[in-house]
Formats: structure tokens, C-alpha cells, sequence
């Protein structure tokens, strides 16, 4: 699968984490929910091997000038619902 015309296994984020830690996160899955795009994410074993025993990160995503993608935090608990039942339907 593809975001933009990128490999989904191509893509590494640097995730930022509230104690000022960061991580690299891989993207599981590239979805679309009411009109919003999201990554299910997973931490990165080495340099690109997705975690799938750990817990998936959900994120909008976005795209800048270069067509890179932003990840965006789902501050919203309804949409945020709404990203994770659909994710579980197709993980």
C-alpha cells in the first residue's frame, strides 16, 4: 500500500512523547474515515521492522508542500473512536 505515492514501509516517524522522549514509529495500515486520513502506527524494531507486540499509535495524516506526510495528534475523542473501530476492523 501507498500513501502519495510513498511505500507505507518507507515511511519512519519520529514521535515526540510528553516526557520528552521520542521514538521511531512505522505505518501498519494507511486508512480513510469521514473524510480524514489516518496511520495506525508501531514502534520500529531496528530501522524498519514494525513492533506488532506492542500497542498501535493512531494519528491523522496530513501532507506538507513536498507531499511528506504530518502526523497530527487526534485530540478529539469521538473522532478518535471513530479511527480506532475502523482500524479494528482491518488490522
Amino acid at each position: 500500500m501507498e500513501f502519495r505515492g510513498k511505500k507505507l514501509e518507507d515511511i519512519i516517524v519520529k514521535l515526540p512523547f510528553a516526557d520528552g522522549t521520542t521514538a521511531d514509529y512505522g505505518v501498519d495500515k494507511y486508512f480513510k474515515v469521514g473524510g480524514k486520513e489516518y496511520f495506525a502506527m508501531l514502534p520500529l524494531i531496528g530501522k524498519k521492522q514494525l513492533d506488532h507486540t506492542k500497542k498501535c499509535a493512531l494519528y491523522e495524516v496530513q501532507e506538507d508542500a513536498d507531499n511528506n506526510p504530518i502526523v497530527l495528534y487526534i485530540e478529539d475523542d469521538a473522532e478518535f473512536e471513530r479511527a480506532a473501530d475502523y482500524y479494528s476492523k482491518i488490522k
